[in-house]
């Protein structure tokens, strides 16, 4: 009798290997858009970790080198509107590779300097170039982001602020020690070349037209972007008269200059602060100098994704304040308890704590212009840094003559805290992300 035939129950699936994930065009785009921040703030901040040193060789007092690092946003300010307006009506992205490749040749050319006046006129020129890389990331990013990501997209970019200045520390020190003060200008000014060559082949103004983008990714932009609408391919046309006539604009540029002045005085003089008025040594610098950047890195980047977050829950105006008050009161209070303080240790912990909170701050006021009008972006963040930039003008050359006129820091950061307390206030009645252009 034969046995009966058994019923095959297996079935034979072919060894399909699986599509590896695919890195996401916007990630690239959003990637480099923050290398750009991290080398401009190189390039800016890396002259007042050799601050000292450039003094005591040239001859320097904290007044003449107040007005060296005032001159860079003498510069800056002159092209922070047209690079705004630029950058919206021809596409940011191209704006951004020419700026950062002049600005990175300026770097470079900051050593070859042979007298006081030429410096001034380097650093200016450097200011101009540099001038083009917020107002064009804002442009590039209205259009590559969708509405619910543009806090934590804009907190990445303006997190490349903190770590320029915090890789600064440490990797300006060792080529100084290693070979002199020219040695870092040199090394960052290269680096910035190699990256604007490299921006301009994998970045487009409009995601549609990007070699290795997906439609399923495409998809997913058009969720608050400008993508859909193919901006990045039409003259946009500017609504100046009504553009000053919004009470969210004039509340941005405002309250931004007070934001701007602790920023900036904080960058140009925290190294030689530490050094002069808390007894650090160089080297000391390069290693805890780095803290409060580090600290401004990490909140950078919780504040964007916080915010994005109470988005979900409360209005989009409230969302963006609420970070705004945590910045501006902790930025006050650690300031003022820096400046009291007679410890080192303690006033090194209170400036960390202070450059933490400021940094909440920046993710805020670059992605409000978003909110406010996605399609003139960079026009709006250019109006608003142009008064961040005269508080960068003012910052550093206010703080040497209260320097040397007075002889204490106190005075100097008591008039930040004010300054910050100042700023929380208007925050309340000033500040809006309702979409009122566009």
């Amino acid at each position: 009798m034969e046995k009966p035939l058994l019923k095959n129950t297996e079935v034979n699936v072919p060894n399909v290997p699986k599509t590896p994930r695919k890195i996401k065009a916007r990630w690239w785009v959003m990637f480099f858009i923050f290398l750009s921040t991290v080398l401009a703030y190189t390039d800016r901040s890396n002259i007042s970790i050799v601050a000292v040193t450039m003094m005591e060789e040239f001859g320097w007092n904290e007044q003449q080198f107040g007005l060296l690092a005032s001159a860079f946003f003498v510069g800056y300010l002159l092209l922070g509107i047209p690079a705004g307006w630029m950058s919206d009506k021809w596409g940011g992205v191209k704006f951004l590779a020419i700026g950062v490749f002049l600005w990175s040749l300026f770097t470079i050319f900051t050593p070859l300097a042979w007298s006081f006046a030429s410096m001034l006129v380097i650093r200016f020129l450097l200011g101009v170039g540099e001038a083009v890389n917020f107002p064009s990331h804002t442009s590039v990013v209205s259009k590559w982001s969708p509405l619910h990501m543009r806090g934590r997209w804009q907190g990445l970019n303006m997190s490349g602020m903190a770590v320029g200045v915090m890789i600064t520390a440490p990797i300006t020190t060792w080529l100084t020690a290693k070979f002199n003060w020219h040695a870092s200008f040199y090394f960052f000014g290269a680096l910035g070349i190699i990256w604007a060559i490299i921006w301009i082949k994998i970045a487009t103004d409009n995601p549609k037209d990007h070699p290795f983008i997906s439609k399923q990714e495409l998809d997913e932009m058009e969720d608050g972007s400008e993508a859909k609408e193919s901006t990045a391919t039409k003259e946009v046309k500017i609504p100046w008269s009504k553009i000053f006539r919004v009470k969210e604009v004039w509340g941005l540029t405002l309250i931004y200059f007070f934001q701007n002045y602790n920023w900036y005085l904080y960058l140009t003089w925290l190294p030689a602060y530490f050094m002069k008025e808390r007894g650090f040594t160089l080297l000391k610098v390069g290693i805890y100098g780095a803290l409060p950047w580090l600290g401004a890195f990490i909140a950078m980047n919780v504040a964007g994704i916080l915010s994005d977050q109470l988005s979900k829950k409360y209005s989009l105006s409230t969302s963006r304040r609420i970070p705004m008050y945590i910045s501006f009161l902790g930025t006050a209070i650690f300031m003022a308890l820096g400046a009291y303080t007679p410890n080192e240790w303690a006033a090194l912990t209170y400036i960390t704590l202070s450059v933490t909170c400021l940094g909440i701050n920046f993710t805020m006021f670059w992605t409000l212009p978003i909110d406010i009008g996605p399609k003139t972006a960079g026009t709006l963040s250019g109006i608003m840094n142009t008064s961040g930039t005269v508080a960068g003008i003012i910052a550093p050359a206010l703080t040497g003559f209260l320097i040397v006129s007075l002889g204490s820091w106190q005075y100097v950061l008591f008039l930040g805290a004010a300054l910050a307390l100042m700023g929380a206030l208007l925050t309340r009645f000033m500040i809006s992300a309702k979409q009122v252009l566009d």
